[in-house]
C-alpha cells in the first residue's frame, strides 16, 4: 500500500487540486447564500457532528447557550490581538452587538455550511496522503516532503481561521486574510504537482515572457484582494440598504470598485500580450500554448461574469461562478510560472 501510495505521489496531487477547487465553489455557495452562520459554533454544528434537520432537536436554551460560547471565545482572541498590537481589532470584535446576537436555526443554511465544511475535511484527508506518499517517494525528497507537509499545517491553519471568522460574525479584513491562505495552500499543492512532474516544456526562454507572466501573476493576486475588499463592502451596505436595494450597493461600493473594474482590463490586455508572445515562439511546446489560450477564454469570461454582477445588481446565482474563475485563473497563471521556469533550454539555431 505504501509502495503504491509513494508511486501515486503526482496523481494524488492532482485529486487533491480537483477537491481544494471544489471546496472554493462550496465556500463561494456559502458565502451567496449567507450560511456561513449556519454553524454558530466550529468544529460541531449546533454542539453536534451530524447537525439537526429541525429546530426541535435542539435544546430550548440553544441560541443562549452559543452566544455565550461565542463571546467567551471572542474575548480569549481580543486579548491575543491587543497583546501583539491589533488593539483597534480587538475592541471592533468586543463592542460588535451583532457578536450578541443569536443564530436562528435554518437548515437550508445549517447544511450548506456543514457541507461546505465536510468537504474541507476529505480536503484535509487528501493532503495527509500525500504527506504519507512523500515519505515513500522512490528517490525520497526532502523538498517535497517539506512542502507536502507544510500544505496539512496551512488546511490546520485556515480552518483555524475559518473558527474565527465564524465566532467573529464574518469580521471584515479577516475573510480576506481567509481567501489569501486558500491561495497559498493551492499554490504550494500546485508546486508540489510541479515538481513530481517528470515533463519538461521545451522551449527558448524568453526573459520578456517570463516577467510578463510574472507581472500579469501580481496584478492577478492584487485583484483578487481587491474583489474580497470589495465584497466585504457589499456586505457591509446590506445592512445599510438592504437586500432589495442592490442598484444602491452597486453606486456607494467607491474606490475599490472602480480600481477592482479597471484592473480587469489591464489583466486582459496584459493576457493577450502574453498570448501573443507565446504563439510567436514556434518553438514553444503546444501544451503551453493551450494553457496561454485557456487562461484568455477565463479571463475574458471572468469578466463577463463580473460585468454581469454589476449590471443586474449582483444576483447570487454568479457569485461562486465569479469566485471559482478566479481562483482558476490564479492556479493556472501559477503553474505557468512554474512551468516557464522549468523548461529547458534549446540552442538557437
Amino acid at each position: 500500500m505504501f509502495n503504491f501510495l509513494g508511486k501515486n505521489y503526482n496523481n494524488l496531487t492532482k485529486i487533491s487540486l480537483v477537491l481544494l477547487y471544489l471546496l472554493i465553489l462550496a465556500g463561494g455557495v456559502v458565502r451567496c447564500t449567507g450560511s456561513g452562520m449556519g454553524c454558530p459554533d466550529w468544529p460541531k454544528c449546533f454542539g453536534l457532528y451530524i447537525p439537526p434537520t429541525s429546530v426541535e432537536e435542539l435544546p430550548q436554551t440553544y441560541k443562549e447557550d452559543f452566544v455565550k460560547g461565542r463571546i467567551e471565545k471572542n474575548k480569549r482572541l481580543s486579548k491575543v490581538l491587543d497583546a501583539i498590537g491589533f488593539s483597534d481589532t480587538a475592541q471592533k470584535i468586543i463592542n460588535d452587538p451583532q457578536i450578541n446576537d443569536a443564530e436562528e436555526f435554518n437548515v437550508f443554511k445549517t447544511w450548506t455550511e456543514y457541507i461546505n465544511r465536510l468537504i474541507g475535511a476529505i480536503v484535509g484527508f487528501s493532503l495527509l496522503l500525500i504527506l504519507i506518499s512523500s515519505v515513500f517517494l522512490k528517490p525520497f525528497s526532502i523538498k517535497l516532503f517539506l512542502l507536502s507537509l507544510l500544505s496539512i499545517i496551512l488546511v490546520f491553519f485556515q480552518a483555524w481561521v475559518g473558527s474565527i471568522v465564524v465566532s467573529t460574525n464574518l469580521l471584515s479584513g479577516l475573510i480576506t486574510f481567509h481567501v489569501i491562505v486558500a491561495l497559498l495552500i493551492i499554490c504550494n499543492v500546485i508546486l508540489c504537482f510541479n515538481l513530481s512532474s517528470k515533463y519538461y516544456f521545451v522551449s527558448k526562454r524568453s526573459s520578456l515572457l517570463s516577467y510578463s507572466i510574472i507581472f500579469s501573476l501580481i496584478i492577478f493576486l492584487t485583484q483578487i484582494i481587491l474583489g474580497t475588499e470589495v465584497r466585504e463592502n457589499v456586505d457591509e451596505l446590506l445592512k445599510i440598504f438592504g437586500i432589495n436595494n442592490r442598484d444602491k450597493i452597486i453606486n456607494n461600493l467607491g474606490s475599490n470598485f472602480l480600481i477592482h473594474r479597471s484592473f480587469s482590463l489591464m489583466i486582459l490586455f496584459l493576457q493577450l500580450f502574453i498570448t501573443y508572445l507565446v504563439y510567436k515562439k514556434s518553438e514553444v511546446d503546444t501544451y503551453f500554448k493551450k494553457l496561454s489560450t485557456l487562461m484568455l477564454f477565463l479571463i475574458f469570461s471572468e469578466i463577463l461574469v463580473g460585468a454581469g454582477m454589476a449590471y443586474f445588481q449582483i444576483p447570487k446565482i454568479l457569485q461562486p461562478i465569479h469566485l471559482i474563475l478566479a481562483f482558476l485563473i490564479f492556479g493556472i497563471q501559477f503553474y505557468v510560472m512554474l512551468i516557464n521556469s522549468k523548461s529547458k533550454k534549446i540552442e538557437t539555431l
